[in-house]
């Protein structure tokens, strides 16, 4: 027998296999990346994307950075023994940063490289070392005919980076070696073997291919060394970070992988091409990159030493777009803000310890036992978990809406179970395509029990290297390799989860159901009570207006027959004009009792006895303010006191009034006061029997020991629920009444808070409304486009004979003006680049009359346009002007025709442009919200143009409003309704 040593012999092929060939994704290659500059003590990690007629990157970092040896020994040795000793580095490389657990583990990381980009230009520094550099073109090791000795790296060294870029173009030469071979040169046997190489695999690859114009691998990197032309502003990043080393340790440090043609997700995320910003593919790179990197580093604990990372791309423009921050993160703070939160360890034996709060409540130190069998020598080992959710539905939760709201926006960012190792992450554990622990299996079977989801849920568990040893990742870090102790992991977290749902927030939990009871109840009070007070508000309102009408009526007639008294004496003496002060008196005191009172959020058929109202008691007040003045003035020219006395009589008299009038709410408030507390002393006695009335039968009724537990049930829960019934009551009395004891206006207070719940109410409405209405003009504008064609098409296409009928000519003039009518609306489309162009008075003259001519003559409409309103010049989109002046005059061709004079008159006072017409001016109350969406007096109106005008002209600084003649607002025609434009940039 013949025995033989043989051994393993490695093609260079081995190196796409234990890179591209291991990593997943690309996120999962640049985390490997991230890792390796965590090992090396680095403060800062980047990834940058640069677009370009050469679209190139960078992965850059401020750590040790190697030296041409370690280059050697840690970069070009695959498999390297530092990863498996997991020595800390020396204190001189560490920089004072804490020790770090070294977290590469086969010494394979560095070839994640390949999966981002097919060349590497690795330039690294240690400090008070020069630059070392190599370049790598990964697609050498893609040839199976080759070893790995047959391949060169060329690599240099320099003392600055500004000379990178010369030195880069160096090792392209060298790297042309290995695959450009001249004709007829004397070659050695190893430029023969890699001549032979390529030949061969280049043939392999062409009868594989499936295309004529097939490249091959070698004419790829040809074209690279041929063809590249890399910025030097690809440097800059990583010379920013390298000076913050500079000042903190004082040189300059680190390692930068320069990918200098990019793989397929990168360059879309660089430049997206002819591909829309809604692209699946674009939306799925960008969302698996940051679900994957986010939250790299533990943000739900203190971290003890310092690491930064991000992502962004530079346009051309120089524009730094970022795609991930480190402190964009579900942390600390937004986790202990969560009204469901578990915290706590699992111990050697499965066993959770720790605190629980669910429904915003502390439950105390908890200990809940594994159910699982744990193996003390090969199980997962102890470990840490926190895990948080809030209710999914805004009714059984103790967040404020607010605060609800801003939690589902950020559970569709945050939300995930993750897993760290010492602090770092470990994929794909928290990404959205990830169950490990089937929350979301068990969940599809019956989300009530399985109360747990991903889509919610926040938090992490934490392992160690020193606790969590059998908890070892796969080579392709797709996730732990399925071991004893990740079967273990997966089952306790599972467990727990399950248990917790049970005990604490599922269907089948005492505290949900003791919540959601509770907080139906003062759900159902406070409803009632809103509802009680809404009907009150109203009533006394409706109540008010009827009772003060006929008052102010009288009021009203009584002023102006007195204020006709004044007018029509002839003899003016003392004595009549105390008789008139006396009189005046009086009805200043009803003015004050009869105010208009406040109105509720909705008028409904008091709308117009409320104008009514309103404006006959602001004509009274007017009136009670002109005939002060005026006896105020024949007092003092007819009276013979001295001019101090007068005076003091005046104020006197005043002071009388104020004091009667004090007088009178002082024994009003003290009356209600009584009926108050001789209201609650009977209710309280009342209040005091109901539990003893209702349970007394219970007590009668046990005869044996068998009905005692169910009867102390009984009494307990009609205790509790007549206990809380009574607390809400009373609480919101005392509550009530510490409101008045701070001084604040209730009535004022209530009906504001009606008014804003009206508001947004409307507001959800409206939206909801614009919503549909946007849809409806995107499928109507497609329609018409197409529409119009067709019957374009139809009409052009009729016989000779048929075009010379009248009623051709008729269809076909019908048809132009309502194209016509459309395409003069289109400037409202804003898609698509449109350029300012210079606007002046003329052009929108003409543009109005060809609008708008047929429909002046048709309803005798006269307009006019002032001189200097035609010599002014704006610059600017026609998009944005035109369609404000012909929303604005088709309003007014509709509210003209209720006025006999029937005018619309453009022009300028000052620098504003007023466009008036001669129809009703606009009420007072409804002034407010006249540009608000939806809102329209008008009949069949949408109240959208008014609010598209504004919003429109405010992009580009201009403003409009409604100019109110009464308060001094400018105006063409004082009696009708005047808008006012603002033109930023307007030039007469």
């Amino acid at each position: 027998m013949q025995t033989r040593n043989l051994t393993f012999k490695a093609r260079a092929r081995t190196i796409e296999h234990l890179g591209k060939g291991q990593i997943a994704d690309c996120p999962t290659a640049i985390s490997e990346l991230w890792k390796n500059s965590y090992d090396a003590y680095a403060r800062d990690v980047a990834l940058y994307t640069i677009d370009g007629d050469h679209p190139c990157g960078a992965l850059i970092d401020n750590g040790c950075g190697m030296s041409v040896e370690q280059l050697v020994d840690n970069w070009l040795i695959v498999g390297t023994e530092s990863k498996t000793k997991k020595k800390a580095l020396s204190k001189e490389d560490r920089f004072g940063l804490p020790i770090r657990k070294t977290q590469g583990e086969k010494g394979i990381g560095r070839l994640s490289a390949a999966f981002l980009s097919p060349v590497t230009y690795l330039v690294t520094k240690r400090i008070n070392s020069n630059f070392t550099a190599l370049l790598i073109d990964w697609r050498l090791f893609e040839n199976p005919y080759l070893s790995f000795e047959d391949i060169i790296i060329p690599s240099a060294e320099f003392e600055s980076l500004d000379d990178a870029n010369n030195i880069l173009f160096e090792l392209i030469k060298q790297l042309k070696v290995n695959i450009a071979f001249e004709e007829n040169a004397e070659e050695s046997e190893d430029q023969i073997f890699r001549r032979d190489a390529w030949a061969r695999f280049s043939e392999d690859e062409k009868e594989l291919s499936k295309f004529d114009d097939f490249i091959t691998t070698q004419e790829k990197i040809l074209k690279f060394c041929m063809s590249v032309n890399i910025s030097s502003e690809i440097y800059s990043p990583w010379d920013d970070i390298l000076r913050k080393t500079e000042d903190l340790d004082g040189g300059k440090h680190g390692t930068a992988l320069f990918l200098l043609e990019l793989g397929r997700e990168l360059s879309l995320l660089t430049n997206t091409g002819d591909l829309a910003k809604d692209n699946a593919e674009l939306i799925d790179i960008e969302q698996s990159l940051v679900d994957t990197l986010r939250g790299f580093v533990n943000p739900y604990v203190e971290i003890k030493h310092s690491f930064s990372y991000e992502i962004f791309s530079v346009r051309k423009n120089g524009y730094h777009r970022p795609i991930l921050s480190q402190t964009d993160v579900f942390g600390k703070n937004d986790f202990d803000a969560l009204e469901h939160t578990v915290v706590g360890k699992i111990d050697n034996k499965g066993w959770f310890r720790g605190r629980v709060k669910s429904f915003g409540e502390e439950r105390g130190e908890v200990i809940i036992p594994s159910n699982i069998s744990v193996s003390e020598k090969y199980g997962v080992g102890p470990f840490d978990i926190r895990i948080g959710t809030f209710e999914i539905m805004p009714k059984n939760t103790t967040h404020s809406e607010r605060e609800h709201t801003n939690l589902e926006a950020k559970a569709k960012k945050y939300a995930g179970l993750m897993v760290f190792r010492d602090d770092l992450r470990v994929l794909p554990y928290g990404r959205v395509d990830n169950d490990f622990f089937q929350i979301e299996e068990r969940r599809s079977l019956n989300a009530g029990r399985y109360y747990w989801s991903n889509r919610r849920i926040f938090g992490y568990i934490g392992i160690s290297q020193d606790e969590n040893r059998e908890l070892k990742d796969k080579s392709g870090r797709e996730g732990f390799i399925r071991n004893q102790a990740a079967r273990e992991l997966k089952n306790i977290v599972s467990d727990l989860l399950k248990v917790l749902a049970d005990k604490y927030f599922g269907r089948e939990s005492d505290e949900r159901k003791e919540h959601l009871e509770q907080v139906k109840k003062e759900r159902e009070l406070r409803k009632a009570a809103q509802q009680q007070a809404r009907k009150s508000t109203q009533k006394s309102f409706s109540e008010a207006l009827k009772k003060q009408t006929p008052v102010l009526n009288d009021s009203l007639n009584n002023i102006i027959n007195l204020k006709q008294k004044i007018d029509s004496a002839n003899n003016m003496d003392i004595n009549l004009i105390r008789d008139i002060d006396d009189e005046l008196s009086n009805l200043d005191s009803i003015r004050v009792e009869i105010k208009t009172p406040t109105k509720p959020p909705k008028l409904g058929p008091y709308e117009d006895k409320y104008r009514d109202y309103r404006d006959k008691y602001n004509e009274f007040s007017a009136y009670v303010l002109q005939m002060k003045l005026i006896v105020n003035k024949l007092d003092s020219e007819l009276n013979k006191l001295e001019p101090s006395q007068l005076a003091k009589r005046h104020l006197e008299k005043n002071q009388g009034i104020i004091n009667s009038r004090l007088t009178k709410f002082i024994s009003s408030i003290t009356d209600k006061n009584n009926l108050l507390l001789s209201k609650w002393n009977s209710e309280v006695k009342e209040e005091r029997s109901v539990y003893y009335s209702k349970c007394i039968s219970l007590v009668d009724d046990v005869k044996d020991g068998s009905a005692v537990e169910q009867t102390l049930n009984l009494l307990d829960s009609i205790f509790i629920e007549l206990t809380d019934s009574l607390t809400f009551k009373y609480q919101s009395i005392l509550k009530g009444m510490d409101r008045l004891l701070e001084g604040v206006n209730l009535d004022s207070a209530f009906s504001m808070s009606e008014e804003e719940r009206a508001y947004f109410e409307e507001k959800t409405r409206s939206l909801n409304a614009l919503a549909q209405l946007g849809i409806s003009v995107e499928i109507l504008s497609h329609e018409l486009e197409e529409m119009d064609a067709l019957v374009s098409r139809g009409l052009n296409s009729l016989p000779t004979v048929a075009k010379e009928h009248p009623g051709y000519e008729l269809a076909l003039n019908a048809h132009k003006s309502l194209t016509q009518q459309i395409r003069f609306l289109s400037p409202l489309k804003i898609s698509g680049y449109q350029s300012r162009q210079q606007i002046t008075g003329k052009n929108i003259h003409d543009h109005i009359f060809k609008f708008f001519n047929d429909r002046f003559e048709r309803q005798r409409v006269e307009i006019k346009f002032g001189d200097d309103f035609l010599k002014i010049s704006i610059v600017d989109l026609p998009s944005r002007i035109y369609p404000v002046f012909i929303n604005i005059i088709n309003n007014a061709l509709y509210w003209v025709c209720l006025s006999e004079s029937r005018v619309i008159h453009i022009d300028c006072i000052g620098n504003l442009v007023i466009i008036a017409n001669s129809g009703p001016a606009v009420d007072e109350d409804d002034i407010p919200k006249l540009f608000e969406l939806f809102y329209s007096k008008r009949a069949n109106g949408h109240g959208v143009g008014l609010y598209l005008c504004r919003e429109n002209l405010s992009v580009a600084h201009h403003k409009i409003w409604y100019s109110n003649v009464n308060d001094g607002g400018p105006y063409l025609i004082r009696d009708g309704a005047n808008f006012v434009l603002e033109f930023n940039g307007l030039e007469m």
